[in-house]
């Protein structure tokens, strides 16, 4: 006769059940260890890639101002951009956009209305709707609010501000060496207070290829120094000028700053605040566009004395490409 042996229930349950699940939780937890430690390694990889593709980025954008300005100067016996300061007011920004691929905005511009006219459309409507628009060539990616618009005070109704296009590019029309006093101001090339005429190629003397265009000034209104956010100014009512509208004046007699970005005229001219001076957030420097329509990157913490050399157009300074 042949005998079945039968294992209990619970002899069975224990064998199949429980050196599996110890087994199961030890493998999970060494692969949840594992892609963290996978994550932690990769997450600087794909932030240093993508700030590389941000400078990069921003680099073309300033390349096609730089397109846009030489299209201008070919059409207008070679004169540069500039802004228009006295009434009515308008941007070198507006005066490239037939170049960039902004026809349209282009041909809705009146020049012969302030950039802020907020007249209703039709024959002889204001610029306030094109000055809205959000261009994406004047803004960088890098900017930590590259989608803003700036709230900015109406003079036509002052207690009614409204929301303007921004820019992270700024025209270079001089800058201020030691203080800002009048004897301290180097003329660049959308210079319009020492001079008052259009400035053409040929007058840039100390070369187009060592002469400051357009460099960025990022994130304004806001302010930032030394990277650190010191005053958030997005619900801010801001002057109908120099506030990071794309469509005002937008220019600037640039300065450098100490190294914590308190204190105008110390020793950094790049990346250590955005109060009239060059500051990007990219690491290590910012891009800037040359008159000759090339862009390069300056460094961090370039000094003032090299900031004056490449602003002025006629300070009689030879550099080379790697002084900056």
């Amino acid at each position: 006769m042949i005998r079945v042996i039968r294992q209990s229930p619970r002899t069975r349950f224990s064998w199949n059940r429980s050196p599996r699940q110890g087994f199961a939780l030890r493998d999970l937890l060494v692969g949840v260890v594992f892609a963290v430690g996978l994550l932690g390694l990769a997450l600087p990889a794909v932030m240093s890639l993508r700030s590389v593709a941000d400078r990069a980025k921003c680099a073309d954008h300033l390349r096609n101002i730089g397109q846009g300005a030489r299209g201008y100067a070919t059409q207008n016996q070679q004169t540069l951009p500039r802004d228009r300061v006295v009434a009515p007011r308008s941007s070198w920004n507006t005066e490239i956009l037939p170049y960039i691929g902004q026809e349209a905005l282009a041909r809705q511009y009146r020049f012969e209305k302030e950039w802020y006219d907020a007249s209703p459309f039709g024959q002889g409507a204001g610029n306030r709707a094109v000055a809205q628009a959000r261009v994406p060539i004047f803004l960088c990616p890098a900017a930590p609010s590259a989608n803003r618009q700036v709230l900015t005070q109406s003079p036509d109704a002052p207690n009614a501000p409204f929301r303007a296009g921004a820019t992270d590019y700024v025209g270079s029309a001089g800058a201020y060496y030691l203080n800002n006093d009048p004897a301290s101001l180097h003329s660049g090339a959308m210079q319009h207070r020492k001079i008052t005429r259009r400035i053409r190629e040929a007058d840039v003397q100390d070369g187009t290829s060592f002469t400051l265009l357009v460099v960025e000034m990022a994130d304004k209104p806001n302010q930032w120094h030394a990277g650190k956010l010191k005053d958030d100014r997005a619900d801010v009512p801001q002057m109908p000028a120099l506030a990071g509208q794309w469509a005002a004046p937008n220019w600037n007699h640039l300065r450098s700053h100490s190294w914590d970005g308190q204190a105008p005229f110390g020793p950094c001219a790049v990346n250590c605040s955005n109060g009239a001076a060059i500051y990007a957030f990219h690491p290590n420097g910012a891009n800037a566009l040359f008159v000759d329509g090339s862009v390069r990157f300056l460094r961090s913490g370039m000094s003032q004395e090299m900031l004056i050399a490449l602003v002025s157009i006629a300070g009689g300074e030879l550099l080379s490409a790697t002084d900056f």
